[in-house]
């Protein structure tokens, strides 16, 4: 099921470790540019460039339980990738972080679904320039413009907030009016700063199990342009690292998701990694 690559310090038994990394190079649902299929090696490669020590958390990776199972084989039938991502799980201890690193947003539902059937009800944040709320697109419900969709659709998610959005249909938006789905725009993070539009954000979640997704177009080209459908005034990166020093104490889950490596010059994976590390980073300091 896997193929074994590993990220940089990802060295310790599956079976002990507490944050579990996998790869999900999954595009064919992509509706402008294809590639983020080699988002997962293009982040691995990126993770070496760091050192071991994280003083902002005076965390140590060689001190840390991370592994890392490769990538998964999904195919190109979306239902198939679904599916196999949800029984990659068995491979996955219960205690364990799960990190996915995609591959495109699609990947998103079938790991909050697990997480949430490990974990009892959670929480969703997603950062992303993307609404997400179509029911069905390029005749599929599987696509990476359904995931906030089929996200909130389980069972298992009790609180939901999407931010850095900018990018719609008009029936989303309507949607999400109508259903009351918790959005803010990248507008709004400008206006009112990430720190406040984030503590409206969790208390519209409204729970202490919270699992984030990052979709890197949420982030503006400026910092991450090599993403499959990149949308101008974005997120910074700052931002974005906030949110993940901010949700990782209480996060259950992450993926970092639609990095297309072949558009830049590798700074958007090098950005991948390293949020990836201080998510751990920041997760394991609080854990301590």
């Amino acid at each position: 099921m896997f193929n074994i690559h590993n990220f940089a310090d990802a060295n310790a038994d599956p079976e002990v470790a507490d944050f579990v990394i996998v790869g999900a190079p999954f595009d064919a649902t992509t509706s402008f540019r294809s590639g983020t299929r080699e988002g997962p090696e293009a982040v691995r490669r990126a993770s070496y460039n760091f050192e071991t020590y994280v003083h902002r958390h005076s965390i140590d990776f060689r001190d840390l339980q991370v592994a890392d199972l490769g990538d998964l084989d999904l195919g190109s039938d979306p239902a198939y990738a679904m599916e196999t991502i949800g029984d990659g799980f068995a491979f996955i201890p219960e205690g364990a972080i799960p990190i996915f690193i995609g591959g495109e947003h699609s990947i998103t539902p079938p790991i909050v679904s697990e997480v949430a059937r490990r974990r009892g009800e959670i929480g969703v944040i997603v950062l992303d320039a993307h609404l997400d709320l179509r029911d069905e697109y390029g005749g599929t419900r599987y696509s990476h413009a359904c995931a906030s969709r089929r996200i909130l659709e389980l069972s298992g998610v009790s609180g939901y907030a999407s931010i850095g959005i900018r990018s719609g249909d008009l029936k989303e938006y309507l949607y999400a009016e109508e259903r009351g789905v918790s959005y803010h725009t990248s507008d709004e993070v400008r206006e009112r700063g990430i720190e406040a539009v984030l503590e409206e954000a969790l208390a519209e979640v409204g729970t202490d199990e919270i699992y984030l997704s990052i979709d890197f177009d949420a982030i503006d080209p400026a910092f991450a342009p090599g993403v499959g459908t990149p949308e101008p005034f974005g997120l910074s990166s700052w931002d974005v690292r906030y949110v993940v020093d901010r949700v990782a104490p209480k996060a259950v889950g992450l993926d970092a998701n639609e990095i297309a490596p072949q558009y830049d010059g590798g700074q958007t994976a090098s950005l991948g990694a390293k949020l990836i590390r201080e998510f751990i980073a920041a997760k394991a300091a609080a854990d301590r």
